[in-house]
């Protein structure tokens, strides 16, 4: 009984320290959903980790996705890593200027079932963090 007070007191501890990370306007294609986290929390100029949590509305987690990133509408595309299984697909990105870049995502899905790949794009600014965080 000890024990197990001692492990809800450090959980509740634990989540209190933690703050809330800011994301990005969740987009929807499809049953997917996607949005934008960073790493710092806050989007700062230089580099950071930009992570794509993309959920699917029957399945749970999306993780037949194939993910591209790029800094604004020239930049050269790079495929993001996927995390697992876990519907997160991450990539460091070099940020110039917070306020006004933005990220484009290029998705395509593969379905095993229709072997058949379709694809979207979406942007996300990068000052979204900077204005939940002010």
């Amino acid at each position: 009984m000890k024990n197990t007070f001692v492990v809800f007191l450090i959980a509740i501890l634990l989540g209190a320290c933690s703050g809330e990370i800011p994301t990005s306007e969740v987009k929807q294609w499809k049953d997917y959903t996607v949005h934008i986290e960073s790493r710092p929390p806050t989007v700062v100029k230089g580099m950071n980790e930009l992570l794509l949590l993309a959920n699917y509305k029957v399945r749970g987690r999306a993780h037949n996705l194939i993910v591209y990133f790029r800094m604004g509408p020239e930049g050269k595309w790079v495929q993001a890593m996927q995390d697992g299984h876990t519907g997160v697909y991450r990539r460091a990105m070099k940020v110039k200027d917070p306020e006004t870049d933005v990220l484009y995502v290029h998705l395509k899905e593969k379905d095993p079932e229709i072997k058949d790949e379709r694809e979207t794009l979406f942007t996300f600014p990068m000052n979204y963090s900077l204005n939940i965080a002010q």
